[in-house]
């Protein structure tokens, strides 16, 4: 057998509306980050939650 390493995003970035996973991330431990993810759904509830808009898209 050979030796060989993996290394395993343990940082992810979900969807603070529907979970959906939007990106991960290499971090030391298990990390969680939350953003919208653009679903126009999502958005809904972001603008009726007065939450500010992402114009980075």
């Amino acid at each position: 057998m050979g030796n060989y390493s993996s290394k395993m995003n343990l940082g992810a970035i979900l969807c603070r509306h529907c979970n959906t996973v939007i990106d991960t991330l290499d971090t030391e431990k298990v990390m969680f980050y939350y953003l919208n993810c653009g679903h126009e759904n999502c958005i809904d509830i972001a603008n009726n939650q007065g939450e500010p808009t992402d114009d980075t898209e």
